[in-house]
């Protein structure tokens, strides 16, 4: 025995040293979960801190949906922005891209056309501006010589602002009457193969075609339709009416060609649109 009746440590008791070891194990398990728990504890506030930070944008978000929703349901002021898509076609017009000889004019004109527009909304009242474009279909051989390989096409510009009423609501559905008043262009263009297909990579200065462009006035109405199939969203469809007020003189290209459409011309056009709503 040791002095203080203690046991060397080689002779202690198996119990004794047993005790030890286990103190030890403890210590050692307690070390190892440590940087676990410290790696869950990170994990948890960056989680925590990428919901404080998306939590504020989905709050933006539903804000807006519920006041756009009111201003629609309860009259409140609103703005939305309207694109459409569509078909424009001239029926009775004269088009006559090469001389004034009543037998090289066609009657009538199809095109693809696209818009995009501004509404101010008000309860039952609508206004506001937009713009309309469209194009031909394909594109018409020009007088020329037959190496040229001479085309012409046609596209179509109008500016104009609207004015509307809508006068019956069905649930999450509306439709409404309207007027249009604006300013028409129509661009005639011609070219030959060595404008369409380049030769080289060489850029030149200018127009790569002759074109010309015949201004006149616009006026119109409109009827249509549109349904809610979301908070901000809706779609619907329109048909278009507009009578074009354009110069009785044709207009003469550089290279003596005429201007497709002159005097008074019948505007149809026929398409789809898709809005989105902000309230003020």
């Amino acid at each position: 025995m040791s002095p203080g009746g203690r046991y060397p440590t080689s002779q202690a008791p198996a119990n004794a040293r047993a005790g030890q070891g286990g103190r030890a194990a403890l210590v050692g398990r307690g070390s190892a979960r440590a940087p676990s728990v410290r790696s869950r504890g990170a994990a948890c506030a960056a989680a925590l801190a990428a919901l404080l930070i998306s939590a504020p944008g989905r709050a933006d978000e539903s804000r807006a949906a519920r006041r756009a929703v009111a201003a629609r349901e309860r009259g409140f002021p609103y703005t939305m922005v309207e694109v459409s898509s569509g078909v424009m076609t001239l029926p009775g017009a004269d088009v006559c891209p090469v001389s004034l000889s009543p037998g090289a004019c066609e009657q009538g004109e199809t095109s693809v056309s696209l818009g995009i527009h501004n509404l101010y909304r008000f309860r039952d009242i609508g206004f506001g501006a937009g713009i309309f474009w469209a194009a031909t279909l394909t594109s018409d051989a020009a007088r020329g010589a037959r190496g040229l390989e001479r085309d012409h096409a046609r596209s179509y510009f109008m500016l104009d602002g609207l004015f509307r009423y809508y006068a019956l609501r069905i649930r999450s559905s509306e439709w409404w009457a309207g007027v249009t008043v604006g300013g028409v262009v129509v661009n005639d263009s011609w070219s030959v193969e060595a404008d369409r297909n380049p030769y080289s990579d060489t850029a030149y200065v200018g127009p790569r075609a002759a074109t010309i462009g015949t201004e006149g006035v616009a006026a119109g109405l409109a009827i249509g339709g549109d349904w809610a199939f979301a908070d901000n969203w809706s779609v619907g469809s329109h048909i278009r009416y507009s009578s074009w007020f354009l110069p009785e003189q044709r207009k003469v290209s550089p290279t003596g060609d005429l201007a497709s459409l002159s005097e008074r011309v019948d505007m149809f056009n026929i398409g789809v649109l898709i809005a989105y709503r902000l309230a003020l």
